[in-house]
């Protein structure tokens, strides 16, 4: 699920995958301002706060319908 993140989240400029997508975590620099509405939504860490960079996990629950609301959901605070 993690590389299906990965995937989406490519097509979104604003948004930069820092790491590669081996095993289920994308790290990625977002624009800071939407940091904590995207976290009132969705539980995630914050990774590296001078580069605005978060961490997202997924697991073995995560289904493709939670990734792309996620994305909406990103896409709609951007």
């Amino acid at each position: 699920m993690a590389k299906l993140l990965a995937s989406e989240l490519k097509s979104i400029p604003q948004v930069t995958i820092t790491q590669s997508v081996d095993v289920n975590g994308v790290f990625a620099i977002i624009p800071r301002e939407i940091i904590e509405k995207l976290q009132n939504e969705y539980f995630f860490y914050i990774w590296n706060e001078e580069r605005s960079e978060v961490r997202w996990m997924t697991s073995w629950d995560t289904t493709e319908e939670d990734i792309r609301g996620f994305v909406a959901t990103l896409k709609k605070l951007l």
